[in-house]
């Protein structure tokens, strides 16, 4: 009868190093989506979380649904490209 074959400590950390490397993409993506919902709403929800982390969490997730689906609507690429620096009144013309 043949033992089976134990996981080689390479093979372990392979396997945590692959986790982890999803966990940030994960993270990043919902950074992103949520910066793309807005930015002043992104500050107030991370103060929010440094105070409450389990609504500043909730708070971030439905942040960065709202980014999602303007990023899919494509609202978010559009009226900033047909915006034009304006500083002065006289660049305005």
């Amino acid at each position: 009868m043949q033992r089976p074959a134990a996981a080689k400590p390479a093979q372990v950390h392979l396997a945590v190093v692959r986790v982890a490397a999803a966990l940030d993409a994960l993270s990043s993506a919902i950074a992103g989506f949520a910066l793309l919902g807005g930015a002043r709403a992104f500050m107030f929800i991370a103060l929010l979380g440094w105070r409450e982390p389990v609504l500043g969490g909730a708070g971030l997730v439905l942040l960065a649904m709202v980014g999602w689906l303007r990023w899919q609507c494509g609202a978010s690429a559009s009226p900033q490209a047909a915006r034009r620096a304006c500083y002065n009144r006289s660049s305005c013309g």
